[in-house]
């Protein structure tokens, strides 16, 4: 018999290195016994844990603290000692998704141990299960002990904008009926409101009070034990303790109310203030004429994060000519209903355009064949109507032509044979050429200049001033990489026009229009300015706006006589964009808010942005997260949106748990007030402050059946071919001594 037996051992040795070779060539997963293999503890803990039943738990190995969005080691020694440095850091209520994130990044040959200070819910339970099963890892899940404060396992309480009270119910544990009494006060703006008080003995028979509180209204739940001692725990939810307004107005501005202040609840702000803020709990933010650029930061990554998940409106205040022009912000620009410049030449009023072609000898080469092509695409891009005149200068002066139609002139006759040559007079030039420019019929008067500056010194100061005092902005395009700007850009910006780098041909035609563009339409126009309504009507005037051209996807609602919007939309569900191109104080506007019409189409706009629709919502909380569950026949896909300042938004899918009831839950990391939006396909159907208080004992039915039903794998598969290749050539070596010892 026992010979029988080493026979068979002697076979299965024989036969182990054509199994592990088989095994390689299919690409097969060795299962590894799991006690053989290191351990990787994670400790998904919260503030309150026990020291002592976290030293309990510890083990040797390396070992990581789940903290928001990350996992961070942990010392090396239990106890105390394992907390240094952690507690400020530890959420409120213990997160698994760091843990399940780096498990299913890969944690090599190992196996991991999940140390978890509540028990987790049925779904977590699930994803450790399948997350253990796809990766082949042994995970083993252990639950710490934990005892609340009060015998309360679980809360419920139900939202419905427009009612005046908030429905609850809290769930106590049979240890409540021990409780010598029980007492339940509402606290609000009043006196103290007593809700229930009777001995714990007297407790339904379901252990479940369902009563009712204020909108502003936080509830005390006191127990008093047969000894005397009485805990206490404040539970807020009355839901609107701190009720905040709808609208926040990011401004500078002090001392002064806005119109929208006057017509709806507002919370104000400073961009600094607004920067630490949660953006997303307010259905309109109100940008008070605040210039693009200086929106830098966490205020512009917080109001890009509203515009993309739709979570409320935005509306700018274009109330000067710092607000902005194209380039000033292009993130906040891509959204905007407006484009920051001008509109199409058409729409522009008619200009007498002064050029002067420098034709020095400073000039030669490369530099003149810029030059040159900077007079032909100019020529191109006026309006056909424009008065031009045109002349060239070195040290001495030739006018082409003096000032015609540009529809009239042909540019290429005069400048292809140009050749450069002589000194270099400027002053000279200019100054003529202000004096043909005064004699033009036109009120709208520019000059180009068209030279790299390279000149001899004069009282170019003096030929600015002048040149302002007769209406007429200088723009000077600065040829050659040797250009003196800055000497160019002080004459230019001292008359209100434009310095332009011409390096390259390519880019003359577009300089030359954006120039064009921007001295013949100021980007801030002020004067008697009447105001259309979207079917044509005039209801308004204001007295300044900005003039932008509508975005191609933007509604117009209301606008001036040319077109340019002051109050223009870019829609997204029942989400909007705004732009409105004047002040909201009446320093413009005066006229437009004392007209009713226009006030009422201004407001309707707004009142469509904040208005709530109705939707029935009632949140659970137990020791392990929330549960919000929704009912409505019109939903297709909703979502809920949870934010919070400082803390990541988490947006959440509900899943459909009936015909007309759905369901989402998940653990948040703070307890406190949250802002939660609901959502549905682009649209906001409801806003409500979410409080999570923390402090419930309960673990749902069927988390706890999950959790006794979980079983680690007893094996971890390795995934790796030279696993195979090492068991291979040791049961070869083994296989060829048990052959010399048959020998």
């Amino acid at each position: 018999m026992e010979r029988n037996k080493r026979h068979r051992l002697f076979l299965v040795l024989l036969a182990l290195p054509f199994l592990a070779l088989g095994a390689y060539l299919a690409d097969l997963p060795l299962p590894v016994p799991a006690f053989a293999l290191p351990r990787r503890s994670y400790f998904a803990l919260a503030k309150d844990v026990e020291p002592s039943a976290l030293a309990a738990s510890f083990r040797r190995g390396e070992s990581y603290a789940s903290l928001p969005g990350s996992l961070r080691r942990m010392p090396r020694r239990g106890g105390a000692g394992a907390l240094e440095g952690l507690g400020p850091s530890l959420p409120d209520f213990p997160l698994l998704e760091p843990i399940l994130a780096d498990l299913e990044a890969g944690i090599g040959l190992k196996r991991a141990r999940i140390v978890i200070s509540e028990t987790p819910s049925a779904a977590e339970i699930a994803s450790i299960r399948d997350l253990a099963e796809r990766k082949g890892v042994p995970i083993e899940l252990v639950v710490l002990p934990s005892r609340p404060l009060l015998p309360l396992l679980a809360a419920r309480r139900r939202y419905l904008p427009g009612d005046r009270e908030r429905s609850f119910e809290l769930l106590l544990a049979p240890a409540a009926r021990d409780c010598a009494r029980i007492e339940l006060a509402a606290l609000g703006p009043g006196p103290r409101r007593l809700l229930y008080a009777a001995p714990g003995s007297a407790l339904p028979e379901d252990l479940a009070l369902r009563l009712a509180a204020g909108r502003a209204e936080a509830i005390e739940l006191s127990c008093a034990s047969p000894s005397g001692q009485i805990t206490t725990k404040l539970l807020a939810f009355g839901g609107e303790a701190s009720a905040r307004p709808d609208i926040l107005l990011v401004s500078r501005r002090r001392g002064t109310r806005s119109f929208i202040e006057e017509a709806y609840p507002c919370a104000r702000a400073s961009p600094e203030e607004a920067a630490g803020l949660d953006l997303h709990a307010f259905e309109l933010v109100v940008l008070d004429g605040l210039p693009l650029a200086s929106i830098q930061g966490p205020l512009l990554r917080s109001l890009l994060a509203v515009e993309a998940r739709r979570s409320g409106s935005l509306l700018f205040a274009a109330d000067s000519p710092e607000f902005g022009t194209k380039g000033a912000n292009p993130e906040l620009e891509a959204i905007l209903p407006a484009v920051l410049l001008p509109r199409s030449l058409k729409d522009q009023p008619d200009m007498a355009v002064l050029v002067l072609v420098d034709a020095s000898g400073s000039m030669f080469g490369d530099k003149l064949s810029l030059a040159k092509v900077t007079g032909l695409e100019l020529l191109r891009a006026l309006k056909p109507s424009d008065l031009v005149g045109l002349g060239l200068f070195s040290d001495r002066r030739k006018w082409l032509y003096g000032f015609a139609p540009a529809s009239s002139l042909e540019a290429a006759p005069a400048l292809e044979p140009l050749s450069a040559g002589g000194g270099t007079d400027l002053h000279a030039a200019l100054s003529d050429g202000l004096d043909r420019l005064e004699r033009s019929p036109l009120g709208r008067r520019h000059v180009i200049l068209i030279t790299d500056g390279i000149t001899k010194p004069a009282d170019f100061r003096a030929l600015a001033e002048r040149a302002s005092s007769m209406g007429a902005s200088i723009s000077a395009m600065g040829v050659g990489e040797d250009a003196d700007r800055p000497f160019l850009e002080r004459l230019a910006l001292g008359t209100g026009g434009r310095y332009y780098p011409v390096a390259s041909a390519e880019a003359i035609p577009s300089l030359i229009f954006e120039d064009r563009a921007s001295v013949a339409r100021p980007a801030f126009a002020t004067g008697r300015i009447p105001i259309l309504s979207l079917g044509g009507d005039r209801i308004a005037v204001v007295s300044g706006m900005a003039q932008y051209a509508p975005a191609p996807e933007a509604a117009v609602l209301l606008m001036n006589e040319l077109g340019d919007p002051l109050l223009a939309s870019r829609e997204s569900g029942n989400r909007a964009v705004l732009l409105f191109t004047s002040d909201l104080y009446g320093a413009y506007t005066a006229g437009f808010f004392s007209s009713r019409e226009a006030v009422g189409a201004f407001k309707d706009r707004l009142d469509a942005l904040i208005a709530d629709r109705p939707a029935e919502i009632s949140v659970t909380e137990s020791a392990r997260g929330i549960l919000l569950s929704l009912r409505s026949d019109s939903l297709v896909e909703p979502r809920v949106l949870l934010s919070r300042a400082g803390s990541e938004p988490i947006e959440l899918s509900f899943r459909r748990s009936g015909d007309r009831d759905w369901a989402a839950e998940t653990v948040l990391p703070y307890s406190g007030e949250w802002s939660a939006k609901l959502l549905d396909r682009g649209s906001s159907l409801a806003s409500f402050p979410l409080f999570v208080d923390g402090g419930m004992g309960g673990a749902r039915a069927d988390a706890e059946a999950a959790l006794a039903a979980y079983r680690p794998l007893p094996f971890s598969l390795a995934r790796s071919a030279s696993a195979w290749l090492l068991v291979f050539f040791a049961s070869c070596l083994a296989s060829t001594i048990a052959l010399r010892g048959r020998r």
